[in-house]
């Protein structure tokens, strides 16, 4: 457990050291930040598992008012303009989603204090995924969103810092530099966020 070298200004600081402290945050303002940008991942990605039926929730336009993807994009995602490109939005949901939600896990202090094996496991498990959502991405990046030239410049441009930053976290972490290591996976994670 953290230890606070000053005592709590008020009442309200005492019980808030007793909220995080037990998952190793040594400031509140970094457990509010966690629980704000954290707490925004997980319920996205929780939000978007149900994408993975294509064919029922994805593209069908009587769910839940409307179809979640573009118009015009699922034709190609239905098969009938190629089975790539259905390959390719199933590649990157089925790895994006996990890897948003194990990293969660992987930016609480506790899990990298405590069990540190796994924290490294969950990292490689990430690392991987992360990459073959970017090939998933790759795959329907010329005709998601009407294929706009802009669009697609942006979207190859982050998936650059993307990748970029996750081969910088994986460097310093190789380097035993764990704060630049930190730095870059944040980046990285608010890139694609």
């Amino acid at each position: 457990m953290a230890d606070q070298k000053r005592p709590p200004a008020n009442a309200f600081v005492r019980i808030a050291r007793k909220v995080y402290n037990p998952l190793h945050f040594t400031r509140g303002y970094n457990f509010v930040l966690f629980f704000i940008f954290g707490g925004a991942l997980l319920g996205f990605s929780a939000a978007r598992f149900m994408y993975l039926n294509l064919d029922g929730i994805f593209c069908n336009r009587l769910a839940s008012g409307g179809s979640a993807a573009a118009p015009g994009e699922c034709y190609y995602y239905s098969g009938e303009g190629g089975q790539r490109y259905r390959i390719g939005i199933l590649l990157h949901l089925a790895t994006i989603l996990p890897a948003a939600v194990l990293v969660v896990v992987q930016f609480t202090p506790v899990v990298r204090h405590k069990f540190l094996l796994f924290h490294r496991v969950n990292g490689y498990v990430i690392l991987v995924l992360s990459l073959v959502s970017v090939v998933g991405i790759l795959m329907i990046m010329e005709i998601s969103f009407g294929a706009h030239l802009a669009l697609r410049a942006a979207g190859g441009f982050v998936c650059i810092l993307f990748v970029g930053s996750l081969g910088l976290a994986y460097y310093n972490v190789k380097r035993l530099q764990i704060e630049q290591h930190r730095a870059w996976m944040l980046r990285a994670w608010f890139y694609v966020c």
